[in-house]
């Protein structure tokens, strides 16, 4: 059987490897961006699927918006240079039948995305490092796609790591089981260790049956059953009381990838989670954050009205 080289997997051929959904990056010509086409480039190689560098230009009616116009060829460029960057730290993917697409898209950059997310793989985005304005810088179109996309979304710091652990986040078996998959699998494809954090949510302040109880954490048995595909990933279960945001400062400072799953919650179906949404504004390398599903029991269509 014949055998790609660079991926040491056995060959796709060509017409089948086209038919695949394509990881795609988002690009804005910012050093963040270049940083998200790579880690695109490295997941598209890994999966053995397409790679698509988008640029996406307002649908203004005016000749700077237009092709040939200043905005646009702004938009070409930024693609040209993130294609420039990707050949060279990965020279053999242009080899790779239709691995790299360039394509300028028009329109509202939220919309776009949200409808290429329908058939993507996984989408990346360059994040600029977050800071004290974190809520500002970030932009409301990342958060957005973040929350709303169907498939993954990675938000890409310029400066992200290719050492180190990979870090899932987990809170529930729900939304920990899609993410300990996936996570179990990024480890291998790097050749990583795993953390697993338990976000442990407390106590019940009292017995009183109306102030609740806690959900139990997940449990080690529960991790080794997302492991049966991948036996060599050694894995380490910590657990993170009280303020989530530091401990997830903490771990993922030495972590090259964070991945958790966007809790979908019918009382506030338009924000993102609150894990999620600390790990996107705290976290010190790239998060994969997975769609998520509503939990049983949950009226889909009241979480998504």
């Amino acid at each position: 059987m014949d055998t790609d080289v660079s991926t040491s997997r056995p060959a796709v051929h060509p017409a089948e490897f086209a038919r695949r959904q394509p990881v795609i990056a988002g690009i804005d010509g910012s050093r963040a961006a270049i940083r998200a086409a790579e880690w695109a480039a490295a997941e598209a190689r890994s999966r053995q699927v397409p790679l698509r560098l988008i640029a996406i230009v307002p649908a203004i009616d005016k000749p700077a918006f237009r092709a040939g116009g200043s905005r646009y060829r702004y938009a070409l460029e930024a693609l040209e240079a993130a294609r420039r960057a990707v050949l060279a730290r990965y020279p053999d993917t242009g080899d790779v039948p239709a691995g790299i697409a360039l394509e300028v898209r028009r329109g509202q950059a939220e919309h776009v995305l949200l409808e290429l997310s329908r058939s993507a793989a996984l989408i990346a985005l360059g994040s600029i490092d977050i800071g004290f304005f974190a809520h500002l810088v970030l932009g409301s179109t990342a958060l957005s796609v973040t929350r709303d996309a169907r498939c993954p979304v990675a938000l890409v710091r310029p400066a992200a790591t290719a050492n180190g652990d990979v870090l899932v986040v987990v809170t529930d078996w729900h939304s920990a089981e899609p993410a300990l998959t996936t996570a179990f699998r990024a480890a291998h494809e790097r050749g990583a260790d795993l953390v697993v954090a338990r976000v442990w949510p407390g106590r019940a302040w009292s017995g009183r049956e109306e102030w609740g109880t806690s959900p139990a954490l997940i449990s080690d048995s529960q991790i080794r059953s997302c492991q049966r595909d991948f036996p060599e990933v050694r894995f380490r279960p910590v657990t993170m009381v009280g303020d989530v945001a530091t401990a997830v400062e903490r771990f993922s400072a030495t972590a090259q990838l964070v991945v958790v799953t966007h809790d979908v919650d019918a009382i506030g179906p338009a924000r993102l989670g609150r894990v999620a949404q600390d790990l996107v504004y705290h976290s010190s390398c790239p998060v994969l954050v997975l769609p998520g599903t509503p939990a049983p029991g949950v009226d889909s269509e009241t979480v998504h009205r």
